[in-house]
Parts: C-alpha cells; sequence; structure tokens
C-alpha cells in the first residue's frame, strides 16, 4: 500500500543572480511549505559555504510531500534533480531494518532466533557467544561486534562485547543479518527487499548496489575541500558493479526515500507491538562516550536515548524525536522525524565532504532553530573535533 498521493510537476532549473544552481521542485498546496523562500536563498549559500556539491530535500506533512527542493550540483555539469539518486550510506539499514520488521509481521523471521540457526559467518563460527546473536540484538547494534573487518588488526570480525551487553554500531552485523535472511528464506537479500518493502511501496528510484544502468544518476562524492572525487568510492571500499551492503551505500531518489519514510511512519505492513519495539530506544547512548548527551545552555539531553530497531530514539519526557542517517566520504544523509506529528518528517540529502555541518545547516533553515536535535549533534562534532 502506497500511503502517497503525491502531484508533481516537471522541475524547473533556474541560475541565480550569485550563479549558484536552483532545482524549484512543485509546491503542492494548500499543504505546502510555508519556508520554500527561506530554502531557496539560504540552500545555495549553505552549499557554497561548506564546499558541497549539492542537496535533496523533502518535507513530509501529513504523510505526504508537501515540497521538495533541489540545489547545487550532481556532479561536474549536472545539476542535482528529482532524478538524482543519492548515495545515503548507512541509510541503508533503514531499509534493512524495515525489511526485517515486516518479514516478522508475516511470521517468516523471529527477532530472537539465533543467527547461527541459518548461517554461520567463518570469523566467528570457533566463538560460542556467535549463538547469541539475533535479529533484535544486531538491528538495535547491541552484536558485540565493531563497525567493519577493517577496524580490527587482522581484518577479521570478532567480538569486543558480549552480544547483548551494550551498544555498539556495526554495519558488518547488518550484512550478518542479511545472509541470515538469505539463508533461512532461499532468496538473495535484494529479491527479498523488492518484494518487502520496494514493491509494496511503489519505489522505483532506489537500488541497494551498484548498477551499471544508475551511473549516470548517481551523485559524485565532494571533498571537503571543494573537489569532486569518484562516484562510488568511500575512504574504504570502491564499489564495483554488482556489489551490495545492507549497511551501507543506499541510491535512491529524495521522493522515493519520502515515500518510503511516509510508510514507515504509517507503519505499514507492522502489527501495533512491533511498531512500538521500532522507536523503543533498547541500545541507549548512556556511558557511549562518542554519543553521550552534555548538558549545556544550547543543548538539551533526552531522558532515555539511544537505538530502536534501526532508528535512534530521542526521549525528552515530553516529546520524542527519531533519527536517522548516514555519513561517508563526500556524502551524507538525515532523516528526522517525530511521532508526536504523525507523518511530518524532513529529509536532507547532499552530496560533500562537509555534508553533516550542511545538512544541519539546512535543517536550521527548515525547522528555525526550533528543534533540540541540532544542538546536540553540533555539540557531537564540536567534542570530535577538539578530541582530534
Amino acid at each position: 500500500m502506497n500511503p502517497l498521493s503525491i502531484v508533481f510537476t516537471l522541475a524547473i532549473c533556474i541560475a541565480c543572480a550569485s550563479g549558484d544552481v536552483v532545482s524549484v521542485a512543485a509546491r503542492v498546496s494548500p499543504a505546502g511549505f510555508e519556508r520554500s523562500a527561506v530554502l531557496d536563498a539560504g540552500v545555495p549559500k549553505v552549499l557554497r559555504q561548506r564546499h558541497v556539491a549539492g542537496a535533496g530535500i523533502a518535507i513530509l506533512r501529513h504523510g505526504r510531500i508537501a515540497w521538495t527542493g533541489y540545489y547545487g550540483e550532481q556532479g561536474p555539469g549536472v545539476p542535482v534533480s528529482r532524478n538524482t539518486m543519492f548515495n545515503t550510506a548507512s541509510l541503508a539499514k533503514s531499509i534493512t531494518a524495515e525489511t526485517v520488521l515486516r518479514l516478522v509481521a508475516q511470521d517468516k523471521v523471529s527477532l530472537d532466533e539465533p543467527i547461527a540457526d541459518h548461517y554461520v559467518h567463518p570469523d566467528l563460527a570457533g566463538d560460542p557467544r556467535y549463538r547469541q546473536l539475533t535479529p533484535r540484538l544486531i538491528l538495535s547494534h547491541r552484536s558485540g561486534l565493531r563497525n567493519w573487518e577493517y577496524e580490527y588488526k587482522d581484518k577479521k570480525l570478532a567480538f569486543v562485547a558480549d552480544p547483548g551487553t551494550r551498544f555498539g554500531y556495526s554495519g558488518a552485523a547488518y550484512d550478518i543479518l542479511a545472509m541470515f535472511l538469505e539463508k533461512k528464506l532461499h532468496a538473495d537479500f535484494e529479491t527479498l527487499v523488492q518484494a518487502t518493502v520496494f514493491d509494496p511501496i511503489g519505489m522505483t528510484g532506489v537500488s541497494m548496489r551498484r548498477r551499471a544502468a544508475i551511473d549516470a544518476r548517481v551523485t559524485t562524492p565532494m571533498d571537503a575541500d571543494g573537489a569532486y572525487g569518484k562516484p562510488y568510492t568511500t575512504a574504504e571500499h570502491d564499489w564495483h558493479h554488482g556489489k551490495w551492503s545492507a549497511a551501507s551505500d543506499l541510491f535512491v531518489t529524495v521522493e522515493d526515500y519520502a515515500k518510503f519514510l511516509a510508510s514507515v511512519m504509517a507503519d505499514d505492513g507492522l502489527t501495533p507491538a512491533l511498531a512500538a519495539e521500532r522507536l523503543r530506544p533498547v541500545a541507549s547512548f548512556a556511558g557511549a562516550a562518542e554519543w553521550e548527551c552534555r548538558a549545556a545552555p544550547s543543548v538539551t539531553c533526552p531522558q532515555r536515548y539511544g537505538f530502536g530497531l534501526g532508528w535512534i530514539v530521542f526521549d525528552y519526557g515530553n516529546t520524542t524525536t527519531v533519527w536517522g542517517g548516514g555519513n561517508d566520504s563526500g556524502e551524507n544523509a538525515m532523516v528526522v522525524f517525530s511521532p508526536d506529528t504523525p507523518g511530518d518528517a524532513i529529509i536532507v540529502f547532499v552530496n560533500g565532504g562537509n555534508g553533516v555541518n550542511a545538512t544541519l545547516d539546512i535543517i536550521d533553515l527548515i525547522d528555525a532553530g526550533r528543534g533540540q536535535l541540532v544542538p546536540y549533534i553540533r555539540e557531537l562534532i564540536a567534542r570530535h573535533e577538539q578530541a582530534k
């Protein structure tokens, strides 16, 4: 079921007096976005100041796209448009999580069954703790594994904590989960995602892997100095045709991800109990130095915060904010929504090495400084920079 009824017109590309390229998409009335003029004036300045090539933005209101805007370049000389497929890095995990949850709702998978019953990773075969791994622990980043194999001296996965004992972000664990699904359900992961998520939602501008057919639509990363790099390339990976990951490098248009997010917010395909579990912060950030909130005049810390099942949840007591994101060399994506205002969300995709700061600047333009999340993330960035 597609929860969106979307009205589109062809994007119009105009050259501003400053030389910035702005692609202005449809303004949907009467549920249009009141700050569109602010974004049309402000986003090109952000891209220029932060050395970011381009941006794609969607505002959702009541489960529908109220506004989309496209700014700057997809790649050298190519403007960002509604057809541009951004590399959204770790937002792939949101697709994987939703696939698993919908399969659970269909009684095809259990959140608490051992991964080892159907798939054993060769690096971990000799460790009895592997039997403790479950889809629930992996989705909430409590696997006990580091992020990727390259973070180990011998480039082999090993447990750095007992599964289920603490938060530890791991993309490698998500890939283990995908292999488990393949073995248990006798279908390749991409087919499962297509049948469970993409087709029911009506997503066509999306891919979990690099394909020749999308090469001309995929963003080119820009480094922090404003120089273009190579598409499909990060500091650790060079994505060849056919390569995929359940944890990283989701290639998707802004509008298609907006369709997906609207479906997530509507709890499509889930039982009420599963939908509630998805947004329960079970992997706490408290005590995790790189994520821990430190109260300050500009920073309000949540009462509870951490990973639910695929999403980061900030519970402030009177309000709840849900965050999803992806960040890699020359690319950044950020998604913010709240169950307190069902169907409302912000999506910002950029291709640039200073993407996190640019994305936060854009969210500030959209939200006019009202949100509690942006000051928290800015404080994390400042703390990280001081530690260098």
